[in-house]
């Protein structure tokens, strides 16, 4: 997981077409239970390197009911 995990963050296939250069923003664990995966995040998400750390990401934890420690824990186990 943490090889896979080091390749998507230093992957640089769309460099060329993006404006703000690749930040592939990713987290995980190998006992996560869920995978949300985005597109094109947000200058806040891009500038923090958090996934989901923008109003989107916000709405998202709402629709869930999942409180922003739990969706952010990379130590909890369901």
């Amino acid at each position: 997981m943490k090889k896979l995990l080091e390749e998507i963050k230093n992957c640089r296939v769309c460099e060329d077409f993006l404006d703000l250069g690749p930040n592939p923003v990713v987290s995980g664990h190998k006992n996560s239970k869920i995978v949300i995966i985005g597109q094109a995040p947000g200058t806040r998400a891009h500038d923090t390197a958090i996934p989901w750390n923008d109003k989107s990401g916000k709405q998202l934890r709402k629709w869930l009911d999942v409180a922003d420690e739990d969706f952010y824990s990379l130590e909890i186990v369901f």
